[in-house]
């Protein structure tokens, strides 16, 4: 099984990006081939609705330069897409909306790429946030027709700065996800 972690983070090194190093960490140890695309490098430009990719049918944008076809062209070689995502001001961080919006667009006008994938979610907020922005990122997988791994109690972490670790139910969340993830990727 290939992974791939889309993270919206604007810290390297945080909640997020730590949590996400933690899940790495499990899924290689069990098998499971990953990839961490941090989505602040990128300098997405917003979608203009332009109807291009519909029109092409090609499912790329007709923007060549921002790294968004190069990051769908990786989504659609992964068997499982986790989006992970800290809550700023109630939703996903600016940076993973440019980059889903577009590819939103350009998949459900183009090839419908990400249609039958596995895909998980992991958000932190320090003080709310994290379960809307957790529904933002579900809704964009099942509108993009993907198969969501859930975890109970939810992968919502709601913690301070780098302080995740005290989330006894978030930690649980993402030790359910990985055992759920584990057992699929041996089926494959």
């Amino acid at each position: 099984m290939r992974a791939l972690i889309l993270n919206g983070s604007a810290r390297p090194i945080g909640s997020t990006g730590n949590i996400v190093g933690d899940l790495i960490e499990e899924l290689e140890k069990g098998g499971v081939e990953t990839l961490h695309v941090p989505l602040y490098e990128y300098h997405f430009t917003p979608c203009n609705s332009c109807r291009t990719c519909e029109m092409r049918g090609d499912g790329r944008c007709m923007d060549e330069a921002d790294g968004t076809n190069e990051i769908l062209e990786v989504m659609r070689q992964a068997d499982l897409i986790i989006l992970a995502a800290p809550g700023y001001a109630g939703g996903a961080p600016g940076v993973m909306k440019l980059f889903l919006e577009k590819a939103a667009l350009v998949l459900s006008k183009g090839d419908r790429g990400l249609h039958g994938k596995y895909g998980a979610v992991l958000t932190v907020a320090e003080h709310d946030g994290a379960d809307a922005t957790y529904n933002e990122l579900v809704y964009w997988m099942l509108h993009s027709e993907m198969l969501v791994i859930g975890s109970c109690p939810l992968t919502s972490f709601k913690t301070g700065f780098d302080d995740y670790r005290k989330d006894i139910l978030g930690l649980k969340g993402l030790k359910n996800l990985t055992a759920h993830i584990l057992e699929l990727a041996e089926k494959e």
